[in-house]
């Protein structure tokens, strides 16, 4: 029996090392960040809407107003990965693995993902991780031009 038990734990460590948890880009009301779940298998893809300057000045469910709309245009790109870490002023979703993989389909649950992050702002006090999204952003420098 304890062998059993020994192997089980290993297969779950096993599991666990194959995915790993990074920062980010939503915020519980309190501020604490809802860290997001990157499978290394890369089983999951990921969309990504590409944010400007202009658009620094709306508020999180405006944002994803953006966001929603930038995914109908297919203004965005569709990758297997996180783009937002690599790349200031975007925004990266996740969609599970068990969604079919055509464009269309992966493009129409970003959009419901989206819809639904907002659904949480009205509702459950979630906000954009802004400091994150926004980095490197001097909006001093910039007003002073």
């Amino acid at each position: 029996m304890g062998n059993k038990v020994s192997a089980i734990d290993s297969r779950v460590t096993k599991e666990r090392k194959k995915r790993v948890m990074i920062r980010g880009m939503f915020n519980y009301p309190n501020g604490r960040n809802i860290l997001e779940e990157h499978h290394s298998t890369g089983a999951n893809q990921w969309v990504t809407v590409f944010f400007n300057w202009a658009d620094y000045k709306y508020n999180d469910e405006e944002l994803m107003d953006l966001v929603v709309a930038r995914i109908n245009a297919r203004n965005g790109i569709i990758s297997s990965g996180p783009v937002h870490h690599d790349v200031k002023w975007c925004l990266s979703l996740r969609v599970p693995e068990y969604w079919k993989s055509s464009d269309v389909s992966i493009a129409a649950a970003a959009k419901v993902i989206a819809q639904w992050y907002q659904s949480e702002m009205r509702h459950a006090g979630v906000k954009i991780n802004r400091r994150y999204l926004f980095r490197g952003c001097n909006r001093k420098r910039r007003l002073l031009y």
